[in-house]
């Protein structure tokens, strides 16, 4: 009786081949993940964050006078509250400022808005952006 339950023992014991499969895929996808995350850790230089902002009309029914801000975090490290400032120029004076902040713009991100103005911006004739300020977290 002894020699049966050692037998039915060993056999519930013996694993079959989509069992070893499944722990040789998984294993593989492990030591793959983590030699990634190690090799990212190794070469990432941190950097500051580079914000670059991108502006174009975009006027719409309610609000004909809009400007669609794009901004750009091409740098390496986050940036927050960063304060967008845009104007619209006519003959080098300023017409009319407008601002947008956006509370968290990660690495590598794009974040947008929209700004609009009361005046015309046909009447100017250049629009001038830039950040007016972040911190970093």
């Amino acid at each position: 009786m002894d020699r049966k339950q050692d037998q039915e023992t060993a056999n519930a014991d013996k694993k079959n081949w989509l069992e070893w499969a499944v722990f040789g895929i998984s294993l593989t996808l492990v030591l793959a993940i983590l030699a990634y995350l190690g090799y990212m850790t190794y070469v990432h230089k941190p950097t500051p964050p580079d914000l670059v902002v991108e502006v174009k009309p975009d006027p719409s029914a309610h609000s004909p006078h809009r400007y669609h801000v794009l901004l750009l975090n091409k740098g390496g490290a986050t940036a927050e509250e960063v304060l967008v400032e845009v104007a619209l120029m006519q003959g080098g004076k300023e017409v009319e400022k407008g601002q947008l902040q956006i509370p968290f713009a990660p690495q590598d991100s794009k974040k947008e808005g929209w700004v609009a103005f009361s005046s015309k911006p046909s009447q100017a004739d250049s629009v001038l952006t830039r950040v007016v300020s972040y911190k970093k977290p």
